[in-house]
């Protein structure tokens, strides 16, 4: 039998309810389904396709293109609405088949199968391969729904519905089809047959855990174990070997934080004490945690050698140390015996899901892993610097080049572009746009990690897509509970439903997670300016500078901040002025000045802002906050407008009901009408 392969879109249709049409009305039955074929014989046709067959109620065609498949699908489905209306779904995939005399075979065919199953009447769903060929088509317009896992595919893969033309786009929590089953949410995985090699990493975890709570009788307070991981130190004394033993820290963190009854130390609390003289216990007195994890990295060639030891911080008690060697390659892995002689020694059980999301190695390409913690040194400097953030970017996407299937790397590219629109370095809009093809990779290649749905739930908060945005970051920190960043975002969104409580609350979760942040401690304060109560917010930030002697200019910008909103016009000045950052970049400091009658100081502010948006992108909301302290409700209204037509800097959007500054806006029918559309 003859058969030839080749890459085609693939659609699938059928009539909704048609079995139950036929026992209840034969003939409608009937005029229904020649309607429906009559249909699908000339647009399909149209669009040049190729109807492969009939079956029942239903149809298989190909396409030359995906473009012309969604097409065809959105032409039907208007056609199919038309009186006497036919309930079709319509699913299309794209990818490589097999045909033969009178049929196609392949993967791709069953999961077009597996798509068309989730659609509901008037609705055409497509897969992430479909939905990456209409980036530049204007004119059809796609959304999101979810990442499923369908039976007999081995891979997680992002559906979008098509809702141009008054297409019906499913709800999600109405969808179902050939998915696998779900538990507590999310899809249950079937129990391994056989335990493939561990990682290194999870070795320390087994043996960690098993000191916490077998060791000598230590009692540990509190719902869950605290542990702070110290930079490990490098032994080669070179720039690249120092990058790797950094990078060994942050991935023990990150295989830490999957553990829920360990609450771990964020990165950046806990790499400040890089170098550090300090002893163990007043490192835990400072993180406020029980245990230190530390040790030391050694790398010769392709051969690496891990020391890794446990402190009680208590009583600077050593409760364990081993030693482990490996291939660079193979960092993540060590071999199966070992793994199974600790493993029993030890007595530990993991759940199901601890298990699989540690063994879980995101990549054996030693390159790759050495591109991804380059892009990772250049993100976490967190200074914004457009420089370091192009850095980041490169090198994760050089990561990914190497390796297709890096789900880290991805995340890593996602979370670069979120930093842009964190310190306004570009139009969020574009921006949202770049982030969302890695997120969604990162989500279809590993649905079980945390920093997958941690982007998503970035996106869709700077998106102002509130619910999407909770469900992803609770979902993350579900997977991940010491994701310090999904706390600080959901703490948002409570001040966003008029919750302080609830938002001083997370906030503090966020700082207990990362205790050393200016950011956090910051941010609990600011809070409060948003509901009016400014001496407490100043008491919160002025009790944080004596504890900590911190003279940083985040925390001395918020503080001016407030005293600015609370009408202390000229400390506010004072204190905007001592920072070390330059004064024409503070908009803050054009909006006080404004304020306080210094029209010259105001407009100076304001000309250089303007000056920079013609060459470069600023946050349209800034200039507007200066147009509105001088008192120019019109242009704060048309910067406004422009903010959010750049995509919005999603905290200040989903604040401007509650937004002081603008209070003055509030009756106004322009200012209501952006507020409805961050709802």
């Amino acid at each position: 039998m003859s058969q030839k392969r080749q890459l085609s879109a693939i659609m699938f249709t059928d009539i909704e309810g048609y079995t139950a049409m036929m026992q209840f009305d034969e003939k409608k039955a009937i005029l229904v389904r020649n309607k429906h074929r009559a249909i699908m014989d000339e647009i399909t046709e149209k669009h040049d396709g190729q109807l492969i067959q009939y079956y029942g109620d239903g149809t298989l065609s190909t396409f030359k293109s995906s473009i012309a498949a969604v097409k065809c699908g959105i032409e039907m489905q208007k056609a199919f609405m038309e009186a006497p209306n036919i309930p079709v779904r319509i699913g299309i995939h794209v990818g490589d088949i097999i045909i033969t005399e009178s049929d196609i075979i392949g993967d791709a065919v069953n999961i077009a199968s597996r798509i068309e199953s989730l659609a509901m009447a008037g609705s055409v769903l497509i897969s992430d391969k479909i939905n990456d060929a209409l980036r530049n088509k204007k004119d059809i317009e796609t959304k999101f729904l979810d990442a499923f896992e369908f039976k007999n595919v081995n891979k997680v893969i992002p559906i979008f519905a098509v809702s141009s033309d008054g297409l019906i786009v499913p709800e999600l929590e109405n969808i179902k089809g050939k998915t696998k089953p779900k538990d507590n949410e999310n899809f249950k995985k079937y129990k391994r047959k056989t335990i493939y090699a561990l990682s290194f990493l999870l070795v320390v975890i087994l043996a960690l855990t098993y000191y916490m709570t077998m060791t000598s009788g230590r009692v540990f307070t509190g719902d869950k174990i605290t542990l702070a991981v110290i930079p490990f130190d490098n032994m080669n004394n070179d720039n690249e070997s120092e990058m790797f033993a950094d990078g060994v820290t942050e991935d023990i963190i990150t295989q830490l934080s999957k553990i829920q009854n360990l609450q771990i130390t964020s990165r950046a609390s806990a790499m400040r004490y890089k170098g550090t003289e300090k002893t163990v216990s007043e490192i835990g007195d400072e993180l406020g945690v029980e245990l230190i994890l530390g040790g030391s990295v050694r790398k010769h060639n392709d051969q690496v050698r891990i020391n890794a030891q446990l402190v009680d911080a208590t009583n600077n008690r050593n409760l364990w140390a081993d030693n482990y060697d490996n291939v660079l390659d193979k960092i993540f892995e060590i071999q199966t015996e070992v793994s199974k002689d600790i493993a029993n020694a030890l007595e530990i059980t993991l759940s199901d899901n601890e298990q699989d999301r540690l063994e879980n190695s995101p990549t054996n390409n030693s390159d790759a892993y050495m591109a991804y913690k380059q892009g990772q040194m250049f993100l976490n400097r967190g200074g914004g610097k457009v420089e370091e953030l192009e850095q980041a970017e490169d090198f994760f996407k050089e990561a990914i080049r190497l390796d297709p299937n890096f789900c880290s790397a991805y995340v890593g590219l996602a979370d670069t572009y979120v930093e842009y629109i964190y310190w306004g370095r570009a139009a969020p809009a574009e921006i949202l746009e770049k982030a969302f093809s890695p997120t969604v990779t990162a989500l279809s290649i590993n649905s079980n990690d945390g920093g997958s749905h941690g982007a998503l739930g970035s996106l869709s908060f700077y998106k102002f897509e509130r619910e999407t945005a909770v469900l992803s970051l609770e979902k993350a920190l579900e997977i991940n509970p010491s994701y310090v960043g999904a706390y600080d975002k959901l703490a948002w969104i409570r001040v966003f439903d008029n919750d302080l409580e609830g938002a001083i609350s997370l906030f503090e979760k966020a700082l207990e997670l990362d205790p050393l942040s200016v950011k956090y401690l910051a941010n609990i304060g600011f809070v409060y300016a948003y509901f009016g109560k400014y001496d407490e917010g100043l008491k919160v930030l002025n009790e944080n500078i004596v504890k900590y002697a911190i003279d940083d200019n985040m925390l001395l910008w918020m503080k001016a901040n407030i005293l600015s909103l609370k009408g202390d016009h000229n400390e506010a000045v004072e204190l905007f002025n001592s920072r070390s950052d330059g004064t024409n970049t503070n908009w803050m400091l054009g909006y006080t000045y404004a304020k306080m009658g210094n029209i010259e100081k105001a407009n100076e502010i304001l000309s250089y802002q303007l000056n920079k948006s013609e060459t470069t992108f600023v946050p349209p909301y800034m200039i507007a906050s200066i147009y509105i302290g001088l008192g120019d409700k019109e242009k704060a209204l048309e910067w406004l407008e422009k903010d959010y037509e750049s995509g919005g800097l999603g905290l200040f959007f989903w604040l401007l009901k509650i937004d002081v500054k603008f209070e003055s806006l509030q009756d106004n029918p322009r200012f209501i009408a952006l507020l409805d559309k961050v709802k």
